[in-house]
């Protein structure tokens, strides 16, 4: 096994480098399991990152929610195939059709069709999901049901609703008794008063004299099973070391049946992933396929976690900063290389020279924020601005993007300039040939009249 000093060293300069001020990075190989950390939790009160330290773990929660959902179907409880409104009569979209159509498959597998990205509430009362879902009645319906993967926190937000409605155990208590407690997760929590308690890291923002503090939670009850639980490292490995091999110290939340199920590919996507699972996203990397779960609260506290199966490989990273999600890639690509054997090959850009189209341009909408696109010559540059109460809030809006098309590539597809090898998104067209939308990291934004 190669030396983890080396990445310890990696990790503690790319930190400092790209103002992360801390993280903990958990790795499995083989038989062991490995902790690093560096830096502090917050700036403020600079306690070091240890391996006990909680992070908001975001979307990587979206998994843990699909194991409940998983074994609720392993008991008979619930069928992937079952519609919606068998378990929740009266459930309502703005398109009646949609409603009466959409299954539990569609939602792990973010086919639902319905608008994605949504206002939150500020509940933390034991009401918030049922109300949350409540309103859907009023969500726009952008494709048919199964039609196109669009990345829904919508969708995870009426999987908890029908798993607390199936099992009558309000969504938080159900993880606990059927995830953390068997895996002896005793360090993953989901409200900020437990969190409060125990060391925590706290989200930062970058300023002119370096990361600071940004004072907000980030969510609400009703956000829970898209984004909500809190985790150490430590924990993150067990829960890693569960879905690779089942370990579990109490009863398993599922067989490795239904675990192998969740990880296989359920829908092609084209890009940024090979394909989605159940709800897993399958990604490819040097000819090793990848089951992957990162999260982002805020772009405040962002994280990875990353499965190799077949070769009993996990990493997972978590961070309290917007630029983690680049200290993330750095320590996949060296334990990619360095523990598996698998360098990643250098990519030469081929970006298109050819002036943007005009049809390109414009705004596009996501729920939570409008793309403003912009063309410069053969780049266009991509702007997020948010929603006034996500600013209010104290949420910070992405870095602006530079896109571009790759020479001879398929059509309407477009990477990242800084990094041209991997697909980030692709544009879609409507029947007559319009452009519709920005599939972009995976979500569909409608594109607005001009």
């Amino acid at each position: 096994m190669a030396d983890l000093t080396d990445l310890q060293k990696l990790i503690d300069h790319e930190a400092e480098a790209l103002g992360v001020p801390g993280a903990a990075v958990g790795v499995i190989h083989g038989r062991g399991r490995h902790v690093l950390t560096t830096g502090v939790a917050s700036v403020d009160a600079p306690a070091p990152v240890t391996a006990d330290t909680l992070f908001q773990i975001g979307s990587t929660t979206k998994t843990v929610t699909a194991t409940v959902i998983m074994h609720l179907v392993e008991r008979g409880e619930l069928r992937l195939d079952g519609r919606v409104r068998a378990y929740l009569p009266g459930f309502e979209l703005a398109d009646e059709a949609a409603a009466d159509a959409v299954t539990v498959e569609h939602l792990l597998t973010h086919t639902g069709g319905f608008l994605g990205d949504i206002d939150d509430g500020e509940s933390w009362g034991p009401s918030a999901l049922a109300d949350a879902i409540a309103v859907y009645g009023g969500l726009s319906q952008l494709f048919p049901p199964g039609a196109v993967a669009s990345y829904s926190n919508a969708g995870f937000r009426l999987l908890g609703r029908i798993a607390e409605v199936v099992s009558g155990l309000p969504y938080e208590e159900l993880v606990r008794r059927v995830v953390l407690e068997p895996l002896g997760m005793t360090s993953s929590f989901f409200f900020p008063w437990e969190a409060a308690t125990r060391p925590h890291a706290v989200g930062h923002v970058g300023g002119d004299d370096g990361p600071r503090v940004a004072h907000t939670w980030g969510l609400f009850r009703e956000s829970m099973p898209e984004g909500g639980l809190l985790s150490s490292v430590t924990d993150q490995l067990r829960y890693a070391a569960f879905h690779l091999e089942g370990a579990a110290t109490g009863q398993a939340p599922l067989t490795g049946e239904t675990r192998a199920l969740m990880q296989r590919d359920r829908i092609a996507v084209g890009v940024p992933w090979k394909a989605i699972g159940l709800p897993w996203l399958i990604d490819e990397r040097a000819g090793l396929r990848l089951v992957t779960h990162g999260g982002n609260v805020g772009n405040l506290q962002l994280s990875s976690f990353v499965l190799a199966p077949e070769h009993g490989f996990a990493v997972t990273v978590l961070t309290n900063a917007g630029p983690g999600k680049r200290l993330g890639e750095l320590v996949l690509g060296w334990c990619l290389e360095h523990l598996l054997g698998a360098p990643q090959a250098e990519v030469k850009p081929s970006l298109s020279r050819d002036p943007v189209a005009k049809e390109y341009t414009g705004g596009y909408y996501a729920g939570q924020w409008t793309f403003q696109v912009a063309a410069e010559g053969e780049r266009l540059r991509v702007r997020m601005e948010l929603a006034e109460d996500l600013a209010a809030a104290g949420v910070a809006a992405l870095p602006e993007l530079e896109l571009a098309f790759l020479d001879g590539g398929e059509r309407d597809t477009v990477v990242m300039v800084t990094d041209p090898g991997r697909p980030a998104g692709r544009f879609l067209r409507d029947e007559s040939g319009r452009i519709a939308f920005l599939h972009l990291a995976g979500r569909a934004a409608q594109k607005l009249p001009a």
